[in-house]
């Protein structure tokens, strides 16, 4: 009987045993789990930062820029150069980018983006009180605006036509329909300034059966552009395009794109793409309108946001592991840090946020 007992307590001993190491497998393969899923998030996260480092607007006392909070929402992050105070501008899950100051400074246009539905949205803020209204909305993607003059705003608009999407310009004033500008059919837009009666942009070419206006890029080459420029009438919201093909501008050693023109049209800033080191890194470039190159700044990350003008002063960001970095360069092409944004996870959730309030 007793060595009948002992069997009993041995196989029970094993099994229990079985039982810890199951027990102590799954704990481990949860805990694996959470951490993966954790990493993921914290991926697509770096993800979503570094595909909206090319936004950026900064005016005579504010910076604000793009953020991605989590894998679901975007937020503003608005900094004032003067005081040094930060803040987070969100509008709940949705995605705020493609910020863009008035020239007075007071006020900020921001594309709103819903994640559920795609529905974009073009606001018009008040930046002391955060009060917005809606200049157009979309079920395609708005990019780029900018105000031509006051509640009067350029932008790119994307069609969708069957399998086939490309871009145009859009004109859109308060309390009106938005006015289709043109009809290249561009594969995309990437950055859009006005200076001087014209529009100066990026563009990789357009998908037109018939387009003759724009030459094909080759961004493998050893020095290419797709910065184009065209005149415009702004009494008669009417393009002057040309009889021949556009020639593209400021064509150096790399890729050129991203540009921006200061307000008297007499400088332009753009970001240059070099492989450097074996990496490819997006430089910023200062130079006349006419072409002449002031300054050549390499990026120490994988490169610079779409620069801003202030005056004659240049301001850009790049953004680290767990920070994004804002440089200065001064009239005399002197560079500088002014200013620094954290983005841990600590740092975010207690920053100071507000939501921004849709009127009519």
């Amino acid at each position: 009987m007793s060595r009948v007992i002992r069997r009993a307590a041995k196989v029970l001993l094993v099994i229990s045993g079985i039982v810890v190491i199951c027990l102590t497998v799954l704990a481990f393969v949860s805990k694996y789990k959470e951490m993966f899923s954790q990493h993921t998030q914290m991926t697509d996260v770096r993800r979503t930062r570094e595909r909206m480092l090319f936004q950026f607007t900064a005016s005579a006392d504010m910076i604000a820029f793009p953020v991605a909070v989590n894998e679901e929402a975007a937020a503003l992050a608005v900094i004032n150069r003067m005081t040094g105070h930060r803040m987070l501008v969100s509008s709940g899950r949705d995605v705020l980018g493609f910020p863009q100051f008035s020239t007075d400074g007071k006020r900020i246009l921001i594309i709103k983006e819903n994640q559920t539905s795609g529905d974009n949205q073009l606001l018009s803020c008040t930046i002391d009180d955060w009060k917005c209204r809606i200049l157009t909305q979309s079920p395609t993607l708005i990019r780029w605006p900018v105000e031509v003059r006051n509640d009067i705003v350029l932008y790119a608009h994307e069609t969708r036509d069957g399998r086939r999407r490309y871009y145009d310009f859009d004109l859109v004033e308060l309390y009106s329909r938005p006015f289709k500008l043109s009809s290249f059919e561009l594969y995309n837009v990437v950055g859009a300034t006005t200076f001087d009666h014209k529009i100066m942009f990026a563009t990789s070419g357009s998908v037109a059966r018939n387009n003759l206006l724009f030459p094909s890029t080759a961004p493998l080459a050893r020095a290419s552009s797709e910065i184009f420029t065209l005149d415009v009438d702004w009494s008669e919201n009417r393009l002057i395009v040309p009889s021949r093909q556009l020639e593209s501008l400021y064509v150096i050693d790399g890729f050129s794109t991203l540009p921006t023109v200061s307000a008297d049209g007499t400088k332009v800033a753009f970001l240059n793409r070099r492989l450097i080191a074996g990496l490819e890194r997006y430089n910023l470039v200062i130079a006349t309108i006419n072409g002449e190159i002031q300054r050549y700044i390499e990026a120490s990350t994988k490169g610079f946001s779409r620069p801003a003008f202030v005056g004659h002063s240049v301001l850009a960001n790049q953004l680290f592991d767990d920070r994004y970095e804002t440089t200065l360069i001064d009239q005399d092409n002197s560079a500088r840090q002014i200013a620094m944004f954290d983005v841990e996870q600590s740092a975010l959730e207690v920053m100071e946020r507000v939501e921004i309030r849709i009127v009519e």
